[in-house]
């Protein structure tokens, strides 16, 4: 567990920084600086490259990661995978933007009219294709060499950097919006370059030309492999991804609805900063033990993930829902219309994190076709309820959807898991945590509002932060937890220390 501590903690801290230079970003600027149609436009390419670069790399992030055992030998350049998966890779991505450039016209119609916001400034959604696809691909490939923090920092940190410069710029000197699209796209390529330069500097960037040692029981693995884990892969990308898309074509005003469900979306994605954390250096472990059948150390990760991850993210959503109506007061009044969706996503990302590392474990074994097959149904499932909840209730209704769709499949996953190798996610810290939660936010829920938001939010805060983290402690529901905490309060010591 030592590596796999290390990089989540650096992992974490790196999270946590680019979600608070995300907030100021998504919360006070681009709300402020941008209107809401142009503001849901970036969002709307952004969910659109990060579907198609899904759809041009055929699951081959996930396969990197289970199979570069298999090519680890860093003398003969890693055989020659690299510069494999960049292959396929570049060559999905440029069929991609040709479909996305011949059915422009039909996209425009679909997210306001043939001479709206889409249809004007859409296509810079082609470079933005190609940048996802490298980097999906250099960021698995990296994470399979164990340098999970370089594709954190790239993309939480510098990425983050490079877009709050550019909203301070374009307050300044009013760029016109097709500049300020070229620039928006320009902040993703460079956050994938600074992973490029990462590789390079620490001599892993080996492409291995003419070394592709390939056997041909292995490639047929690896085929299967991608094709079924293309769906799981989907599954993540495409959720939240697709809630805008159909949010965009379906209600009136399309764009600012998708910039008020964007911000909510983005706001309760806080909660799942823990499981990003742990999932990064987590899977070439899981792969890793999986080829030894090492089922133990499998389930001990999985408890253990499980734990923290629930205790975490418990506490923050427990603090968005304490705050959720003084942060829509810092922004434009329409942006409160995402606050039911904000609760309602927070409640899904706490059950999303109840599952452990559960999808990942499952993508990273030999029964991977399962993974596949309830990630489409999951996809599945949440367009028919989108379109249904969408209709009924307007923006929140994609929220409900996916309520209602991530908890049916976790479930289904962590029964197929408990049954075909009893592995189970679940014990005594995992259901005190659930219900630490669930007490807290009944005790939310009837206290009474004071009347200012900021005073409103101090008391909350207060009440959470000082029963939950004592109870936390005295139950010893996460001792993981406790112990890094420990370890970092000495570490902070030692270097005081004169």
């Amino acid at each position: 567990m030592g590596i796999l501590a290390r990089q989540a903690t650096w992992n974490a801290v790196l999270a946590y920084v680019g979600m608070a230079l995300g907030f100021v970003n998504v919360v006070l600027l681009y709300p402020k600086v941008l209107p809401e149609d142009e503001f849901g436009l970036t969002r709307l390419v952004v969910s659109i490259a990060t579907i198609a670069a899904q759809v041009a790399q055929l699951g081959l992030d996930n396969t990197v990661l289970r199979y570069f055992p298999y090519f680890r030998d860093k003398e003969r350049q890693h055989n020659g995978l690299l510069g494999l998966v960049l292959a396929l890779g570049t060559g999905g991505a440029l069929l991609a933007i040709v479909v996305l450039w011949l059915f422009h016209g039909h996209f425009a119609l679909w997210f306001g009219a043939a001479d709206g916001l889409y249809a004007a400034h859409g296509l810079t959604v082609l470079p933005l294709v190609l940048s996802e696809v490298y980097f999906f691909l250099f960021r698995s490939y990296s994470r399979s060499i164990h340098r999970s923090i370089a594709p954190t920092f790239s993309r939480e940190f510098v990425l983050r950097v490079l877009q709050m410069g550019l909203i301070v710029a374009q307050a300044m000197w009013h760029f016109h919006l097709r500049t300020f699209m070229l620039l928006y796209s320009a902040t993703f390529m460079i956050s994938t370059l600074v992973l490029v330069v990462d590789l390079w500097r620490s001599g892993n960037l080996q492409f291995g030309r003419g070394k592709v040692r390939l056997p041909v029981r292995l490639g047929r693995s690896m085929s299967r492999y991608a094709f079924f884990t293309f769906g799981s892969g989907m599954a993540t990308i495409a959720l939240g991804n697709i809630d805008q898309l159909m949010v965009g074509a379906m209600l009136k005003n399309g764009l600012d609805n998708v910039a008020y469900y964007a911000v909510a979306f983005y706001i309760a994605s806080v909660i799942l900063i823990p499981a990003r954390a742990l999932v990064l250096p987590s899977m070439p472990i899981l792969a890793e033990a999986w080829r030894k059948r090492d089922y133990a150390k499998i389930g001990m990760v999985h408890r253990r993930s499980a734990a923290i991850q629930l205790v975490i993210g418990g506490y923050l959503f427990l603090g968005l829902w304490s705050g959720a109506d003084l942060l829509f007061s810092w922004m434009k009044p329409g942006y409160a219309t995402g606050r039911d969706a904000l609760i309602v996503l927070g409640v899904v990302n706490v059950i999303n994190l109840a599952g452990g590392l559960s999808g990942g474990i499952v993508a990273t074994s030999r029964s991977y076709w399962f993974d596949a097959m309830s990630s489409v149904v999951l996809v599945i499932l949440n367009l028919v309820l989108n379109y249904v909840f969408i209709l009924a209730f307007g923006m929140v209704g994609a929220a409900w959807s996916s309520l209602v769709s991530f908890t049916a499949v976790l479930l289904w996953r962590t029964i197929f898991l408990k049954q075909r190798y009893g592995i189970w996610p679940y014990d005594a810290g995992t259901l005190k945590a659930g219900g630490l939660t669930a007490a807290l936010g009944m005790l939310l829920w009837l206290m009474p509002h004071i009347g200012d938001l900021f005073i409103d939010f101090l008391v909350r805060g207060t009440v959470i932060t000082a029963v939950f983290w004592p109870v936390v402690h005295w139950l010893r529901i996460a001792p993981d937890l406790n112990a890094q905490l420990r370890l970092v309060v000495d570490r902070v010591r030692s270097a005081m220390a004169p």
